[in-house]
């Protein structure tokens, strides 16, 4: 397990998002905002995919992969990807990475602190947003410790997800660090229709 860790630090020092304040400057395994799907994997594989639409808007809908199904994920072990309904293109609207810290909670934390050191370092304005979120205590004692970096044209979002364990037993979830890319469109969407 030690040596994953090591290897995981490794990979995301070395990730450089180099004078990145756009969206689009950003990746995630290679796959940037405004890109098409395509380019990475084929349309049978994205239109065989279950569509996962949201309760008062099907204008996005989610996709979910994993890394058997994208063998060019590195560092992610799980991607979910927002695309518009009926772009046939394929564009990415949103994109998130998920990389799973079972039984192991602490690791995550000090991850998301390497990404998001290395996120400040490239950016030349935006601030980190720093918060907590409860789930509305949905789920027990269940936290997600967020940082938010607002760029030109969207957001960056890295969290670290620390289910309780009553919530991990019944829901079969683990903990998990993400790292989401999206753009302003899909997010005024989202914060306005989705729900």
């Amino acid at each position: 397990m030690r040596s994953f860790i090591i290897y995981l630090l490794i990979i995301f020092s070395l990730q450089s998002w180099t004078k990145a304040d756009d969206i689009k400057d950003f990746d995630i395994d290679g796959v940037s905002i405004g890109e098409s799907l395509l380019n990475y994997t084929s349309k049978n594989l994205i239109e065989s995919k279950s569509k996962n639409y949201y309760p008062n808007s099907e204008k996005y809908y989610l996709l979910e992969f994993d890394s058997n199904e994208l063998p060019f994920l590195e560092t992610y072990s799980y991607i979910g990807v927002h695309l518009k309904k009926d772009d046939k293109k394929f564009l990415v609207a949103s994109i998130k990475g998920m990389i799973a810290y079972e039984n192991d909670f602490e690791p995550c934390l000090d991850q998301k602190k390497i990404v998001v050191n290395s996120i400040k370092g490239t950016l030349s304005s935006s601030k980190e947003e720093k918060y907590t979120n409860n789930f509305n205590n949905l789920y027990g004692m269940s936290k997600a410790y967020i940082s938010d970096f607002k760029v030109k044209d969207g957001f960056v979002r890295i969290w670290c997800t620390n289910w309780d364990n009553k919530t991990e037993d019944e829901q079969g979830w683990v903990d998990t660090l993400n790292i989401d890319l999206s753009d302003q469109n899909f997010l005024d969407w989202l914060n306005t229709k989705a729900y």
